[in-house]
């Protein structure tokens, strides 16, 4: 759009301080800070909000960008294993006090599966100076985990 990139880069910062004064941007930031290793390597982005550049419309919600939209993308891009992972979070049901979420490796398909507290994302700050918050792991592809994660075997801590 023209920006000089120094400018276009902090556009695209301010999306994701927007997240993390959600509760539900502390269990996203907490899930990319347990499963990916060297994060400080990577680039991350806001994923509503490119979604939104790739349907062209905000709904609102992030029901567009789910595995479908992932997997289309990936279908035309054909990213390596490791090279686009996206953690995602459904909206919590007014009848629980958790959250559900999954790390997805656009190449492999769903890596883990699991939960949070919702009061837990709540009570952290929006920087997590404390680390990231307890999450509940309830399924993870093992093989794929070791390859993101730097690590030979999931460390006791994953699983709270």
């Amino acid at each position: 759009m023209g920006y000089p990139p120094a400018v276009a880069e902090i556009t695209m910062q301010q999306t994701i301080a927007w997240r993390s004064m959600h509760s539900q941007g502390r269990g996203l930031f907490s899930l990319l800070l347990k499963n990916i290793h060297e994060i400080d390597r990577w680039t991350v982005r806001e994923a509503e909000f490119g979604c939104n550049s790739l349907i062209g419309f905000n709904f609102g919600d992030g029901h567009l960008h789910n595995l479908d939209l992932i997997n289309a993308v990936q279908a035309r891009i054909g990213f390596e294993p490791g090279e686009w992972i996206i953690v995602w979070v459904e909206s919590q049901p007014i009848h629980r006090g958790t959250q559900e979420y999954q790390v997805i490796d656009a190449a492999l398909g769903v890596i883990e599966r699991g939960t949070w507290r919702v009061r837990d994302a709540v009570a952290a700050q929006p920087w997590l100076p404390d680390g990231p918050i307890p999450l509940q792991v309830t399924w993870r592809r093992d093989e794929a985990f070791r390859a993101l994660s730097g690590r030979a075997e999931p460390e006791s801590e994953m699983v709270l």
